[in-house]
C-alpha cells in the first residue's frame, strides 16, 4: 500500500506558504531515474463540484504499465476539499485530496505523473514537487501550460525538448513536443527524477495523444466518478 510518509500542512496566509514552500523546496531531490526500472506508473487527478457547504472532490489514481497501456490498479476518493479556491494556494489543497486516493492505492508505483509543475514554478514547488515529497515517490509534474520559467525555441517533432531556465540559468524542466506538429507539454522534477529522465518517462507513456496516456486515464476516472456522484 502508498503510505504518506510526511505530512505538509496547508499555511493560513500567502506570506507563510510562501515561506513554506521555499523552505520545502531545498529538500526536493533532483537525480537521474533508472529508467530500466521503471514497470509502472501512477497518475492522478481531480474534478471538482461545487455544493453548499464546499467544493466537492472527486480524487482518482490510476496505476499503469510504464507504456501506460494497461491499467492495472486503480483508487476513488471523494470528499469535500479541505480549504476553499484561493489562487496561490491551489496545489496544496489539490494535493491533499490526491493524497487520500493515493491511500487507497494496493499497488506502489514506479514513479508517479502529476498534471502540474513540479520545479518549474517561482519556489520551485509545485503539486508534483507536493506529492513527490509526501509520498517520497520519484515524481514528475506535466502540465498543458508553461507557469514560469524561460523557455528556448523547440522544434516541431515528437520527442523535441527545450530547456525551461530560470532568469540565473538554472534548467527548472522542459518544454517536449509528445507528437508532431502538436502543442508541447511542459514537463518538471517533482521529486526524485531529473528532467531527462522525467521527459522519457513522459514521451514513453504518449501512444498518439498529447498528454501521456496515465494521465488521460487518471482524468477520465474522476470525471466519471464526478458523473456518477451527481
Amino acid at each position: 500500500m502508498v503510505t504518506i510518509v510526511r505530512e505538509l500542512p496547508l499555511p493560513p496566509d500567502e506570506h507563510n506558504l510562501h515561506e513554506a514552500q521555499i523552505r520545502w523546496a531545498r529538500e526536493v531531490i533532483v537525480r537521474p531515474l533508472d529508467l530500466q526500472k521503471v514497470r509502472t506508473i501512477a497518475a492522478a487527478d481531480v474534478a471538482y463540484e461545487s455544493e453548499a457547504g464546499g467544493d466537492r472532490a472527486y480524487a482518482a489514481v490510476v496505476v499503469t504499465d510504464a507504456s501506460g497501456s494497461q491499467i492495472l490498479d486503480r483508487a476513488i476518493w471523494t470528499g469535500i476539499a479541505d480549504s476553499p479556491y484561493t489562487p496561490g494556494r491551489f496545489a496544496l489543497r489539490e494535493a491533499a485530496c490526491l493524497l487520500e486516493a493515493f491511500r487507497l492505492l494496493k499497488t506502489i508505483p514506479d514513479v508517479v505523473l502529476i498534471e502540474g509543475h513540479g520545479r518549474a514554478h517561482p519556489r520551485r514547488f509545485g503539486l508534483a514537487c507536493v506529492i513527490g515529497l509526501s509520498l517520497d515517490l520519484p515524481t514528475i509534474g506535466c502540465a498543458k501550460t508553461p507557469l514560469y520559467g524561460v523557455i528556448s525555441p523547440l522544434g516541431n517533432r515528437r520527442g523535441d525538448q527545450a530547456e525551461i531556465r530560470d532568469l540565473s540559468g538554472e534548467v527548472l524542466g522542459c518544454a517536449l513536443r509528445t507528437q508532431d506538429g502538436v502543442r508541447p507539454v511542459y514537463v518538471s522534477p517533482g521529486y526524485g527524477v531529473d528532467v531527462l529522465s522525467a521527459a522519457a518517462v513522459v514521451l514513453g507513456s504518449c501512444s498518439s495523444y498529447r498528454i501521456p496516456d496515465p494521465q488521460r486515464w487518471a482524468h477520465q476516472h474522476s470525471v466519471k466518478a464526478r458523473q456518477k456522484g451527481k
